[in-house]
């Protein structure tokens, strides 16, 4: 196994996005994982980031609105940030669906362990029902919606399953038309289904969550890939990024139409930040800090 210092990474509450700061030299990849492998794996990683961090924001915000009867007059900081605001069409609990608009304005700015994380535009939910009802919806859109200067596009709707068999509360995610756009001539675009499996605690800072299945869609220099979580993404509360969600274990395998499989292994990472990307046999583990930094993708 090589192991390759100098890549900075950024973990957007429940996946690792990865920034190639030092990429493979040609003699580095002994012709099997190659810069461009990287630089998509790296896409990949960072598009689920981005949509996850939505996901985990939105669903935090509507607990807390649900919480003080969609009154936001009563709304109470999540620690995050407070130059946002948030705007609900009906301020009531009976009167569903509802509209809860979220507006970052020009820019809303948050400090995270050093890093600067800056959103911008609004995300709009519609919701059908109270969160923790079965088969309630949550249906995210964004107007002009940038993270760190990367926009985002799609519609994301969440769904209560209710109870599994092993008393975990489940959510299906699913993302349509779903598109990062780095700049005018650089995108990714992505198709998604997933399930998430909730082990909630007495105490929420020992929650944990398990994510399976899949996505498609079309990379940054216009190949086709799939994408399929091959081993649950287990996420935990790390006392050491002040109890944001990590993930800690699981296995993601991506396929692309020209290049063949790609595999990103977080096993028995813990709270490290380590991950192993692997094609054909060959390995290249990473070390990432936690780093907000806008994305720049390698041909």
């Amino acid at each position: 196994m090589k192991t390759v210092k100098g890549l900075l990474g950024w973990v957007m509450v429940t996946a690792i996005t990865l920034f190639v700061a030092q990429s493979c030299s040609k003699d580095d990849a002994a012709g099997d994982i190659s810069n461009t492998d990287i630089a998509l794996a790296q896409d990949d990683a960072y598009a689920d980031a981005l949509f996850d961090e939505v996901d985990n924001f939105v669903v935090s915000e509507v607990v807390t609105l649900d919480l003080n009867g969609y009154s936001t007059g009563q709304l109470k900081s999540t620690g995050l940030e407070t130059c946002y605001t948030v705007t609900v069409d009906h301020p009531d609990l009976t009167t569903f669906p509802k509209v809860i608009t979220i507006d970052f304005g020009a820019g809303c700015s948050v400090v995270f362990n050093g890093d600067t994380i800056t959103r911008e535009g609004q995300i709009i939910i519609t919701i059908t029902n109270r969160w923790y009802i079965t088969g309630a919806e949550h249906s995210i859109t964004f107007n002009d919606f940038y993270i760190n200067g990367v926009k985002l596009e799609g519609t994301r709707t969440i769904t209560n399953l209710g109870m599994n068999m092993r008393n975990h509360f489940e959510q299906r995610v699913v993302l349509e038309a779903g598109k990062v756009i780095f700049n005018d001539t650089a995108w990714v675009s992505r198709e998604a289904e997933h399930v998430r499996e909730w082990s909630r605690q007495l105490n929420p800072m020992n929650d944990t969550l398990w994510i399976t299945g899949s996505a498609s869609g079309v990379n940054i220099l216009g190949e086709e890939y799939s994408r399929v979580i091959v081993e649950p993404l287990t996420l935990v509360h790390c006392a050491d990024v002040d109890f944001r969600w990590v993930i800690a274990d699981g296995v993601v395998e991506v396929t692309n139409n020209v290049r063949g499989s790609t595999t990103i292994d977080y096993n028995n990472s813990g709270c490290s930040g380590d991950v192993v990307i692997s094609k054909n046999g060959n390995e290249y583990q990473y070390h990432f800090r936690y780093r907000s930094h806008r994305h720049r993708s390698e041909n």
